[in-house]
C-alpha cells in the first residue's frame, strides 16, 4: 500500500474543513443573522473593551477581580446595550400600545379632515397646489370613511407582535455579543493562524473594519441620544405632549438616514398649525433644523468622534458619502441592523482590494 504524501493529506484536510464549516453554518442557520450583528457590534466596541480591561488591570482592585476583568467588562458592555436599546424599546412598545388602545378614531378623522380643509383654503391663491390638495382631500375622505376600529386594533396588534419579535432578536444578539467580547481574542488569534496572509495584512484588515464601524456606531449612538434628549426637552417646553415618549421616538428615528427625526416633528408641527400656535411652530422648526439638524448632526458629532479617536486611537479611510450609501444599502438588506453591517462589509471589501492592489503590478497582473 502506497503511503499518502503531505500534499494529499493537506488537500483532504482542506476539503474536510470546508465541508464541516458549511455543515456548521447550516446547523446555526437560524442564528446566523444574530451572530453577524453581534460580531459587528463587538468590533464596534473593541476599542472600548480593550480600554476598560486595561483600566481594570491598572486600578488597585482585588486580584481575583483583575483575573476576571474580561468577564466583568463583557458584562458591563452587555448591560450598557441592554439599558440603551432594550429598555427604551420596551417602554416605547408598551406606551404605543397603551396610547393606540385609547384612540378615538372618529376624533382623528375629524381633526384630519379639518387640517386638510385649512390647507386647501390656505392654498386658494395657488391654483395648481389648490387643485392637487382638493383632489387629495376627496380621495382621503373616502379612505378615512372606510377605516374602522377593528382595522386599527389589528394594526396595533401587528405592530406589537413585530416589536415582540424584535425584542427576541435583541436578546439573542446580546447573548452572542457577550460571548464575542469574552472570547474575542481567542477567535481572532485562531482566525489569524488559519488565514494564509501575513500578520501585517491581517492587522490592516482589522484596523480598517473596526475603525469604520466604530465611527458609524459611535456617531449614530451620539446622534440618537443627543437628538432624543433635545427633542424631549423641546416638547416639555412646548407642553401638552408626552415629552419622554416623543424624545425616545425621535432618538430611534434619528438613526434613519436622510429622513431622521422628521418622522416625529412634522406631525407635531401639523398639530401646532392646526391649533394656530404659530410661535410654537417657529420654535420647533428652528430647534430641529438649526440645533438638531445642523449643530448636533454636523458639528457636535464630529467633535465627539474626534475626541473618541484621540482616546481609542481608531482610524478609518472610507469616504463619508460611501459610508452613507453603505448604511442605506445595509438597512435595505438587513433592516435596522444593516446600519452597522453595511459599512463593515464595504470597509472589508475596500481593505481587501487595497491589499490585492498593493501586491500587484500597475498593469493589474500579479508580480512574479
Amino acid at each position: 500500500m502506497k503511503p499518502k504524501n503531505g500534499d494529499e493529506g493537506l488537500r483532504f484536510l482542506s476539503y474536510l474543513t470546508l465541508f464541516l464549516v458549511a455543515a456548521s453554518l447550516y446547523l446555526f442557520s437560524s442564528y446566523l443573522h444574530y451572530i453577524l450583528v453581534a460580531a459587528v457590534l463587538a468590533l464596534c466596541t473593541s476599542h472600548a473593551f480593550s480600554a476598560l480591561v486595561k483600566l481594570f488591570e491598572q486600578t488597585s482592585i482585588p486580584p481575583f477581580i483583575k483575573k476576571r476583568s474580561h468577564i466583568l467588562v463583557s458584562t458591563l458592555l452587555t448591560l450598557f446595550f441592554l439599558c440603551l436599546i432594550f429598555a427604551p424599546l420596551v417602554y416605547f412598545v408598551s406606551e404605543t400600545y397603551t396610547q393606540m388602545s385609547g384612540v378615538n378614531l372618529e376624533h382623528i378623522k375629524q381633526v384630519t379632515l379639518e387640517m386638510v380643509d385649512k390647507m386647501v383654503a390656505f392654498t386658494d391663491s395657488i391654483p395648481i397646489l389648490h387643485n392637487f390638495l382638493q383632489k387629495l382631500k376627496t380621495e382621503g375622505s373616502s379612505m378615512l370613511a372606510g377605516v374602522s376600529m377593528e382595522a386599527l386594533y389589528k394594526t396595533v396588534n401587528g405592530v406589537a407582535s413585530g416589536a415582540g419579535g424584535l425584542m427576541v432578536q435583541i436578546a439573542w444578539i446580546l447573548i452572542f455579543y457577550f460571548l464575542f467580547n469574552l472570547y474575542g481574542r481567542q477567535i481572532l488569534f485562531f482566525a489569524a493562524r488559519v488565514m494564509p496572509t501575513s500578520l501585517e495584512d491581517e492587522k490592516y484588515l482589522y484596523r480598517e473594519c473596526t475603525g469604520t464601524v466604530a465611527v458609524v456606531f459611535y456617531g449614530t449612538l451620539f446622534n440618537m441620544i443627543a437628538q432624543g434628549l433635545t427633542f424631549g426637552i423641546l416638547m416639555a417646553f412646548i407642553g401638552d405632549y408626552n415629552a419622554f415618549y416623543l424624545g425616545v421616538l425621535a432618538g430611534f428615528c434619528s438613526v434613519i438616514p436622510i429622513v431622521g427625526a422628521a418622522l416625529v416633528y412634522i406631525p407635531v408641527v401639523a398639530l401646532e398649525i392646526f391649533a394656530s400656535h404659530y410661535f410654537n411652530v417657529v420654535v420647533i422648526l428652528m430647534v430641529v433644523w438649526v440645533v438638531m439638524g445642523f449643530f448636533i448632526d454636523n458639528i457636535l458629532r464630529m467633535i465627539f468622534i474626534a475626541y473618541l479617536k484621540r482616546i481609542f486611537g481608531f482610524e478609518y479611510t472610507m469616504n463619508e458619502i460611501l459610508i452613507l450609501l453603505s448604511i442605506l444599502a445595509g438597512i435595505a438588506s438587513f433592516g435596522f441592523w444593516g446600519l452597522i453591517i453595511g459599512p463593515s462589509v464595504i470597509a472589508l471589501t475596500l481593505a481587501a482590494a487595497n491589499l490585492y492592489s498593493s501586491q500587484t503590478r500597475h498593469t493589474g497582473f500579479p508580480e512574479e
